[in-house]
């Protein structure tokens, strides 16, 4: 279990844990939690995305007018930094409530808690991208790549949630 959930788990009221007792209530707990920690990972990478923008708008400062090829480059991944930032902050928990008739399935959770880690790699590239920036094409390039690879994996993570919740073949009907 990571830290993220064994902090959020040790953060419930005593009300919390003695709903925890009451049957089917500690399922929704759990469901809760899991959604609690998927808002704080997504709120957390918005904000190491919008760290490297400012890394990025700093270094652009810093550049001369001579560099204006350089600078709309920047300027362009600022404006994808941004974005990206804002499609976490503002996507979707992703995990059924109480009373959904979608059940997520353990094997299922585990393919997306797969996905958010490899979502904080290529998060956690991009600031390495950013802040190793020079006056050079290579750094740029390195970074370009570096928040493709970020956009192509926030596009994929609504598609992730979907595709735990589509139905399986042989299942019945039940998902």
């Amino acid at each position: 279990m990571d830290d993220a959930t064994v902090t959020a788990r040790e953060a419930r009221n005593l009300l919390e844990r003695l709903g925890a007792r009451v049957p089917g209530f500690s399922g929704y707990l759990e469901r809760e939690l899991r959604r609690e920690v998927d808002q704080r990972l997504r709120a957390d990478l918005a904000g190491r995305l919008d760290a490297a923008r400012a890394g990025v708008a700093a270094f652009s400062r810093a550049l001369h007018l001579g560099a204006a090829g350089r600078l709309e480059r920047l300027a362009a991944l600022e404006k994808s930094l941004d974005g990206a930032a804002n499609a976490l902050r503002h996507a979707g928990s992703g995990y059924a409530g109480m009373f959904d008739a979608v059940k997520v399935r353990g094997e299922q959770l585990e393919a997306l808690y797969r996905f958010d880690l490899d979502l904080v790699e290529r998060v956690d590239a991009v600031r390495e991208a950013s802040a190793g920036l020079g006056a050079d094409q290579e750094t740029i390039n390195r970074l370009e790549q570096a928040v493709a690879a970020v956009q192509a994996a926030v596009a994929g993570r609504e598609r992730a949630v979907l595709g735990a919740f589509a139905p399986r073949a042989g299942a019945g009907g039940e998902r």
